[in-house]
């Protein structure tokens, strides 16, 4: 490693970054605030208290979940996608024993799936299909068409991973000792309280967040997070779908629809209006990907508007960036 401090990106690199970044959630909030709140639950994980706090704005363009990074702080007002879908089956209401029962069985399933393990000098590759809107000057959301995504993340500080994402050329980008890796995975609480716990302390009871019903969404976000760009150990696994359950207000969608056209049930938070739906396979429970949906109209979206959809196409991992791993 020499004393070379690192460039930054050239103009061309920071359009294409902004580009690839999914709509920001309320304009208020700083990318750098967004970064910490998103960020702190893993540091804590790796950092000692009196560690100081770097606010890193580019990193969240990269690493953040498609989905997750358009919420701010749990005010889901960022949408996503274009379609309607009148036809989508409404949740099962007021039943939140349904939702935990559900993600009872989806937690069991977990834990007998098997991932591969993960090496410090390895990369995690994720393969999927996203699609969102994007907002200009408080304007309507305009529909980006679906494309696929796919990134190889480095699991050591100074490695390069690699982003690439529809028609657009590569994002190369360097690891740093803050990104999620296995590892920090693997060291996070495995009981589901605890596991809760840490998160909602990232959200604080005031501005935003005073609302229990905006911690619970923003907490319910995070946790997604979790689901769509990693590979998890089981154990995480098992504790993220447990830790759901005592969510207040997750309920049961019997059918919903991946953005590779996968149907599956679903698991899901209502917030302002906008439905976050986790889907899952209906015979093995395995995770599918994520759905917004408007359940009703609002001044930025109508009912029934899809607000955004994924599909997890493909995991694995890989010995080198821009390599693929041998499919199963």
């Amino acid at each position: 490693m020499n004393g070379t401090p690192r460039r930054g990106p050239e103009p061309d690199e920071l359009a294409e970054l902004v580009r690839l970044l999914p709509p920001p959630g309320d304009p208020e909030l700083s990318d750098g605030r967004r970064h910490l709140l998103k960020e702190h639950l893993m540091l804590q994980i790796e950092e000692p208290a009196t560690s100081p706090k770097r606010h890193r704005r580019r990193r969240i363009v990269l690493l953040a979940a498609p989905l997750a990074a358009a919420v701010a702080a749990g005010l889901i007002t960022g949408l996503h996608g274009g379609r309607a879908t009148p036809s989508s089956p409404a949740a099962r209401p007021g039943d939140e024993s349904s939702a935990t029962a559900l993600l009872d069985r989806i937690s069991l399933a977990a834990a007998h799936q098997t991932v591969p393990l993960v090496r410090a000098d390895q990369f995690v590759y994720i393969k999927s299909k996203v699609a969102w809107t994007i907002q200009t000057n408080g304007g309507p959301r305009v529909p980006q068409p679906l494309r696929v995504r796919e990134i190889w993340k480095a699991q050591s500080p100074g490695r390069r991973g690699l982003l690439r994402e529809g028609a657009g050329r590569s994002i190369v980008f360097v690891g740093e000792k803050d990104d999620l890796t296995y590892r920090k995975l693997a060291a996070m609480p495995t009981e589901p309280d605890a596991l809760l716990a840490g998160i909602y302390a990232t959200y604080p009871k005031s501005g935003k967040t005073a609302e229990p019903a905006a911690r619970n969404a923003a907490v319910f976000q995070e946790l997604g997070r979790l689901l769509s760009e990693q590979i998890l150990p089981p154990r995480l696994a098992v504790a993220i779908y447990r830790a759901a359950a005592k969510i207040p207000g997750v309920l049961v969608v019997p059918d919903s629809v991946d953005a590779a056209g996968r149907h599956g049930v679903a698991v899901a938070l209502v917030a302002y209006g906008e439905r976050n739906e986790w889907i899952f396979d209906k015979k093995t429970l395995t995770y599918l990907g994520e759905r917004g949906y408007m359940v009703k109209d609002t001044k930025l979206a109508k009912k029934g508007m899809i607000t955004a959809t994924t599909a997890v196409l493909q995991r694995g991992v890989v010995d080198r960036s821009g390599e693929l791993p041998a499919k199963p």
